[in-house]
């Protein structure tokens, strides 16, 4: 039977294709060469490829080339090959021949014969190539147009065969399927290509492209969507993005394999900083070049002009870590900024330079402000601490002492000195300072300005894994340091450095040591793009974040759990001197500072003790009694490896690589981390023991009640749910504890004992403090801080005598004020934004196969750092022009008109909301009200006239950006009206003139005064609402501000029953709530405590008694038993029943239901005005912190004896004191 179609087993045409002879890959002779090679493929995508739009063009145009010959071909003989049109050759299946020539060109004869079936005698025929397009041919049919027959129509009527021009067969570009690259069989991304794409990016792009340096702004965008960090995508939803996007008809959609090729080329742009490391014992892992992360971060603008490249004499003020005392005197020689530019010129450190005033030998640059003492207002100058020189007739001669110059006065470089052939040498005495010059880094800098870097490294063991299942790996973030705080917080600024499930910590540390010394050692040559030229960078570590177990492992500490638990000093012993009176008290105090020099030596002794015999046990009592313990060598020790794992190496290149780090003291260097420490440690702590009484007294339902009705106003966390917080008490996280320390003395005034209120009260200013985001005067603020810490030891050894035995927590907080000097407000030594990075790092292992997870990770986040660079505007090296460049005019204005893209790459996004917005009610837009009807023209009726029209806002937006209703209370600014310069207030009324709609014009308060005394019960200084009324502007709202009502002296008691809201629907279910009545009388602020030794002494006893057996602690203390001391386990009873009967004695303190604790005695009333804010209470313990006296010419720091100083001209000294040689004083004034 006659059918009609192709038939399916055709021979190979070797004109077209051909078979290598290795690897049994498939070669197309017609498409276009891609870098001088032809297109290749596996035999299973050979039909694929035959369906291409570039095959078929390219078939097509080879057709067109030999048309004339092919036309005047006489008729043949029957070939096996069948004929060649556009449309057949889509359809057929092949018979692969042995391999042929690739290179041997197409002849014009083409013995290319089409096989069809006769109707009758089933025999196959072949059809000459001049009868494929005549009419008459029954057998043949096409289900596609004819594109030959309409190119030849089109030559014989003159018409141009092609509607634009094709470029040359040699600058085409197709589709080349590598190994890499190659899709399983199922996988058909053929036919999906996007013309011209690879054209653009095979040519290397113009950098006059709109979208350099991406090909198509099609590209740019789809691949700036799949680079978003908190937005993975896997392969298959990239896929189905894509056929989503054709199918509704999105042109110049990319494919996946466009797309990576264009990754590739942005990729070969930048550079890759991915590299492999094999560590001593052998695990490979792979890390990101620390040097690459800081170039982008100086030519990057959204990074480099919100830096600063000298530390900063804040004179009493302190907001950023150059404000801290490392950076201003004990960095090392080779680590200060040893460079500054000034009019174009470059100055080193300890080079003769000509300046206004003489010559002069700079020793160090710093900033400071010294024309106006108001911070806000301040205009900092970049200073210089050097030597006078005076020239003499015997040369040179340098003045020992120092003195501090402006370099805006420097005028001749030590080059241009050197120039001066009337210039003479240095005297004899002066030689010390000859020998430094000219300074090495010049000549090593090529010219160039060099600065330094000061890292923030993190570490951290974190799960792979979204899920429960625990899937270890150690990552390692970094931050750089010369940015202000508000950009450290930001994602964008977090850097990817490594990470590994196979490495240990200190091999991760080693690897980070060598690149950052390396970066150090060759110099980072960046383009700056604040100076528009390229700058040398010196790296060094700054500190190490982390948490308390990490940071005593990159210590080489024991842990929380040794005698001697502290990494920073060498608090501790045995404990039975740790019970002790003497040994007691000394838990209370900072004891000897541990060295790393100090315990590299006792490492070195512990690995020699394991040689001995016994030498397990012997290292086991030496890490005892020193606390001194190195993971990185515990291996060897205990293995007895140690000759096997050295490798010819010195015994010093296998202990903890960060002992010996330049510019790092490990042991100063790994600040108290205060989310672990105080959040998830002490404050959990006292919630635990306190949620403990509530619920052994049945009284938890009332403390949800009034957790339920608290005002949360002001507290920045909408994260108090009353519900959650009671009934998973014990899995609450950092945030619910930030909120709950600042409110529980309002929730449990009469429902715990006193002790445990007062514990909470401190902890609430606790808080306050070290959240604090700038210090505007540090001694004070450090008196302040050191006296609440200690009061807080204070109340908790009475809760819990043995806390400061078993929570090593609480003896870190002794630690904190020191941290503060060194680093400045703890909150830049926090993690918590590091932690929040660990999601982000998850989302990278879950899109991974698995396979090689450290090298994956690195890689991901090398080109996501790379697409955020160039999508912002960051510069990089063109490598064919040896330029520095930047994207597109069309890559940056699409991210700053796009800022959900923005958003999904971290970038920082500035709020919209500015001071002194107003939300207006959409009931209360269409509906003005008379000016006269509103408070604000009773208080101030010559304002306006009677007949202008106003709105009423419901809320207004702060100086801090804080949103502040209605009804709700805030910090306000004095503006003549108010006595106070500063005060609390509450809002009454907020008022946007119809010219405005979106501003506030005026404000009308009710102040609230301080009464003389504080609260009697809750030791905390109470407000009085006022009667009057003030009006303000908007610029007089500083900030909201989190009043309570006095519920403790008001007696509310009063409950109702209200119906729960679920699913924005009322239900009929009900819930109790507390009927709070108008406020008229509120509380805030906090207290301190005195004798704090008698307190610790009693403490002390009562853990003697417990641990020898004593039930009647009262009896040796003579004081109430502590509150947090739970029931012991009765003995076990005969039989066989196993489980030990447990006393659920509750505590000894049961209150009424709704009654008052007795009042507790006033010790430090805070008199103040009826107005203002209490300050800061005068009583200062004499050997904590003393306030910095004050000082005129020279200035005395305590932590160096020699003063600077300071010439005439400047207004006012500068707080600078000598560096010190050491760091023996790195606690002063504790």
């Amino acid at each position: 039977m006659a059918r009609t179609g192709y038939q399916r087993s055709i021979p190979f045409d070797p004109q077209i294709f051909s078979l290598q002879k290795l690897g049994g890959r498939v070669v197309c002779k017609i498409c276009p060469q891609r870098n001088g090679k032809r297109r290749d493929m596996k035999t299973c995508h050979v039909a694929e490829h035959c369906a291409t739009k570039i095959h078929k063009d390219s078939l097509i145009l080879s057709l067109c080339t030999q048309e004339k010959k092919i036309c005047s071909l006489p008729a043949q003989s029957p070939s096996p090959s069948p004929p060649l049109t556009p449309a057949a050759h889509s359809r057929m299946d092949y018979d692969i021949p042995p391999p042929e020539d690739p290179e041997r060109p197409i002849t014009p004869s083409f013995p290319l014969v089409m096989s069809t079936e006769d109707d009758d005698s089933g025999h196959d025929h072949e059809l000459e190539l001049p009868q494929l397009w005549d009419p008459s041919t029954r057998m043949f049919a096409l289900e596609e147009p004819d594109l030959y027959s309409e190119l030849i129509a089109a030559r014989n009527r003159g018409d141009a065969l092609f509607t634009c021009s094709l470029q040359p067969l040699a600058d085409e570009l197709g589709l080349d399927d590598d190994d890499m690259l190659d899709p399983p069989p199922d996988d058909n991304e053929f036919g999906l290509f996007l013309e011209g794409e690879e054209d653009r990016i095979n040519n290397q792009l113009c950098m006059d492209d709109s979208t350099y340096p991406w090909p198509s702004k099609a590209t740019f965008i789809t691949d700036l969507l799949f680079g978003s960090t908190r937005l993975r995508f896997s392969e298959a939803q990239k896929k189905a993005v894509l056929s989503w996007a054709r199918e509704m008809g999105t042109q110049n959609v990319p494919t996946l394999y466009a797309l990576r090729k264009a990754q590739d080329h942005v990729r070969s742009c930048i550079g890759n900083p991915t590299r492999k490391v094999t560590a001593s014992s052998g695990n490979i892992f792979y890390i990101n070049s620390i040097g690459s992360a800081i170039a982008m971060d100086y030519s990057n603008p959204l990074t480099r002009f919100c830096m600063q490249d000298y530390p900063e004499d804040g004179r009493g003020n302190m907001s950023q870590v150059h404000h801290g005392s490392k950076m201003l005197h004990e960095l090392p020689e080779e680590l200060l900024v040893p460079s500054v530019r000034v009019n174009g010129g470059i100055y080193f450190r300890n080079e003769l330079l000509q300046s206004t005033t003489g010559f002069f030998i700079p020793t160090r640059f710093f900033q400071a402000n010294i024309s106006s003492c108001d911070a806000e207002q301040a205009s900092l100058q970049v200073l210089a601490l050097g030597h006078p020189v005076v020239r003499t007739e015997a040369g040179f001669a340098v003045d020992p002492e120092r003195i501090i110059l402006e370099v805006s006065s420097f005028q001749r470089t030590y080059i241009d000195l050197q120039a001066d052939v009337h210039l003479c040498g240095f005297t004899s005495t002066s030689q010390p300072f000859a020998a430094k010059m000219p300074n090495p880094l010049r000549e090593k800098s090529n010219g160039r300005l060099v600065l330094t870097v000061p890292l923030i490294i993190f570490m951290d063991d974190v799960s792979g894994n979204v899920s429960k299942q625990w899937n270890k790996h150690h990552a390692v973030y970094m931050s750089n340091a010369s940015m202000p705080r508000e950009m450290l917080e930001k994602e964008f600024c977090v850097r990817f450095v490594s990470s590994s499930p196979h490495a240990s910590p200190m091999e991760i540390a080693k690897a980070v040591k060598e690149s950052i010394e390396a970066a150090a050692d060759e110099g980072i040559v960046a383009y700056d793009c604040k100076y528009k030229d390229e700058v040398m960078l010196i790296p060094y570590g700054l500190f190490d974040a982390g948490d308390n177990s990490m940071q005593a492992e990159e210590c080489s500490h024991g842990g929380l759990h040794c005698n001697y638990f502290c990494r920073t000093c060498k608090v501790g012993g045995t404990t039975s001197v740790k019970q002790s009176d003497e040994g007691y008290l000394k838990l209370f105090e900072i004891g000897e500072l541990r060295r790393p020099e100090e315990t590299i030596q006792q490492i070195l002794e512990q690995i020699e003790l394991s040689k001995l015999s016994g030498g397990t046990t012997k290292v086991q009592a030496a890490v005892s009694s020193t606390g001194t313990r190195d993971t990185t060598s515990a291996s060897i020790t205990l293995e007895r490896e140690f000759e096997e794992m050295l490798g010819g190496l010195p015994v010093e290149d296998h202990i903890n690589p960060l002992l010996s780090m330049t510019g790092l003291n490990i042991h100063q260097d790994t600040p108290t981390e205060i989310l672990h420490t105080i959040l998830l440690g002490v404050v959990k702590y006292f919630w635990g023991q306190t949620i403990w009484i509530l619920d052994k007294t049945h009284l938890v339902k009332i403390f949800q009640t009034r957790l339920d009705n608290i005002n949360k106003d002001g507290l920045n966390s909408p994260t108090l749910g009353a519900e959650y917080i009671c009934r998973y008490s014990g899995s609450l996280i950092g945030k619910h504890f930030k909120s709950l320390a600042q409110i529980m003395p309002f929730l449990i005034y009469d429902l715990v004992p006193s002790t445990v209120l007062n514990g909470w009260t401190v902890i609430g200013q606790l808080v306050v403090l070290l959240w604090h985001t700038r210090i505007d005067d540090v001694e004070e603020y450090l008196a302040c801080l050191t006296r609440t810490i200690d009061d807080f030891l204070n109340i908790s050894v009475q809760c819990a005598p043995s806390i400061i035995l078993t929570k090593s927590k609480f003896h870190f907080l002794l630690h904190i004020p020191a941290y503060i000097r060194r680093f400045g407000p703890p909150i830049l030594f926090s993690t918590e934004r590091f932690e929040s990075f660990n999601h982000v790092f998850r989302l990278s292992c879950v899109h991974s196969n698995r396979q090689a997870p450290s090298r994956d990770s690195c890689n991901a986040f090398a080109y996501n750092d790379i697409l955020k660079h160039v999508a912002t505007g960051g510069f990089w090296m063109e490598s064919k022009s040896k330029r520095w460049v930047h994207a597109a005019p069309g890559v940056l204005d699409y991210i700053s008109d796009h800022p959900e893209q923005r958003h999904l790459l971290g970038v920082p996004t500035v709020h919209q909301n500015h001071p002194g917005m107003a939300t207006v009610p959409t009931s209360s837009k269409t509906s003005p009200v008379p000016w006269t009807s509103t408070c604000s023209s009773m208080l101030r009726p010559e304002i306006k006239s009677s007949n202008n029209a106003v709105f009423q806002a419901s809320s207004v937006i702060a100086v801090n950006g804080d949103k502040v209703a209605i009804e709700k209370y805030a910090i306000l600014r004095g503006n003549g009206q108010l006595p106070a310069e500063m005060s609390i207030g509450k809002i009454v009324e907020i008022i946007v003139s119809e010219s405005s709609p979106r501003v506030a014009s005026h404000v009308v308060i009710r102040p609230l005064h301080f009464l003389p005394d504080i609260h009697p019960q809750l030791r905390l200084p109470q407000l009085q609402l006022a009667d009057e009324e003030h009006l303000l502007l908007p610029s007089n709202i500083l900030s909201a501000v989190n009043v309570q009502h006095d519920c403790a002296s008001s007696s509310c008691g009063e409950f109702v029953s209200v119906n729960i809201q679920q699913e924005r629907t009322e239900t009929t279910k009900t819930k109790t709530s507390l009927v709070i009545p108008q406020p008229l009388r509120m509380a805030m602020s906090l207290p301190f405590l005195p004798n704090s030794r008698e307190v610790r002494l009693k403490a002390a006893r009562t853990v003697r008694a417990k641990k020898a057996g004593t039930t009647d602690t009262a009896e040796c203390t003579g004081s109430a038993p502590p509150v947090f001391d739970r029931a012991t386990r009765k003995p076990k009873q005969g039989g066989k029943d196993k489980k030990a009967q447990k006393v659920a004695a509750g505590p000894s303190f049961q209150p009424p239901m709704h009654s008052s604790l007795a009042p507790q005695p006033v010790v430090h009333p805070l008199a103040h005005s009826a107005f203002s804010i209490p300050p800061t209470p005068v009583h200062v313990p004499a050997s904590h912190h003393p306030p910095m006296p004050a000082y005129a010419g020279t200035y005395h720091h305590p932590m160096y004896p020699a003063p600077y100083i300071f010439p005439s001209v400047f207004q006012g000294p500068l707080m600078y004191p000598l560096p010190s040689p050491t760091n023996t004083h790195f606690h002063a004034g504790l």
